[in-house]
């Protein structure tokens, strides 16, 4: 059966293109490798714009977006009617469908309405990043992942040929192809990640 790949599948599958399928063992190159397949994972999910969603409560008008929130692409409340973002500025005596994000990157973000209600906020984030061998790729096409990885390792070495640049096309190559498929299968042109998916 099926098994999300994980991280070592991730460090196999690079291996294979850069070492000869010989998986290194000195913990530095180990560490690099994560760090490239995090940034990997991030720049695939925000390059498609994969979002995802929560409900959220707000209390005497706000609260608290999640931490990995990185920027809002639309809300919705409880009947699905889909309510209008305005600048903080403006909402002063605010009224209806509005709502205006507040906060800051150190400090964190607040979703801000009118009247308390539950609401669907649907958000670009930061995805949770890989840490030990067995994590699973957040991300459905891990050799997309490698790509990148491959790519930017091969950047940062004194030989990189074409292999980089033939390496990051690929990379995007795989998001255009998943981009493909999906415009084929939906209307949305947006990709959501519903939560513990």
């Amino acid at each position: 059966s099926y098994s999300k790949p994980t991280l070592t599948t991730l460090n196999q599958s690079l291996a294979d293109r850069h070492e000869n399928g010989d998986l290194p063992t000195d913990s530095a190159t180990l560490t690099l490798w994560t760090r490239l397949f995090n940034r990997g994972v991030e720049y695939c999910i925000n390059k498609l714009g994969i979002t995802k969603s929560t409900p959220l409560t707000t209390s005497s008008g706000t609260i608290a977006l999640p931490i990995d929130f990185i920027t809002i692409e639309r809300v919705l409340d409880s009947s699905g009617n889909e309510q209008l973002q305005i600048p903080e500025d403006k909402s002063v005596e605010a009224s209806g469908a509005l709502f205006w994000i507040t906060g800051s990157f150190s400090g964190g973000f607040f979703l801000n309405t009118p009247s308390d209600k539950t609401y669907t906020v649907y958000y670009q984030y930061h995805p949770s990043p890989m840490s030990s061998d067995s994590d699973t790729c957040p991300f459905p096409d891990e050799e997309a992942i490698v790509a990148y990885a491959y790519g930017q390792l091969r950047k940062g070495e004194t030989d990189p040929f074409e292999d980089s640049g033939n390496a990051l096309a690929e990379c995007d190559a795989r998001l255009r192809e998943i981009a493909h498929q999906f415009n084929n299968n939906e209307t949305n042109p947006r990709f959501t990640l519903q939560t513990n998916a």
